[in-house]
């Protein structure tokens, strides 16, 4: 079985919510597939996403998703190892509540 990532990796993976709230809009293009980041309703579009996400390991923005979000805290996924973060992020029991991929309606707006 691999290692656990860590908490400074969890750390680092949370860190990214900056570079993401700097990408955040309140209007989009009709039906553009756009990531909705926290509780809070932000938003950012789903080539924003793609793009902050490219810089960093493909399983970060996973862990990213399944922290904090309804069924995992931060805690417990720097304690899965990368092949868990993925089991658990691939699994169709997992919900999340506050941040998860959506599209805009034909107005652009969310």
């Amino acid at each position: 079985m691999s290692e656990p990532i860590g908490k400074r990796a969890m750390d680092a993976i949370l860190d990214v919510t900056d570079e993401l709230r700097a990408c955040v809009r309140d209007e989009f293009e009709p039906y553009e597939g756009v990531y909705r980041i926290n509780d809070f309703g932000e938003c950012v579009s789903e080539e924003d996403w793609l793009n902050v996400w490219a810089a960093y390991p493909s399983w970060w923005p996973h862990a990213w998703i399944l922290a904090d979000n309804g069924q995992f805290t931060s805690d417990e996924v720097s304690r899965m190892s990368v092949e868990e973060i993925e089991a658990a992020y691939g699994d169709p029991a997992f919900e999340p509540e506050y941040a998860f991929y959506t599209e805009a309606g034909e107005d652009g707006m969310m």
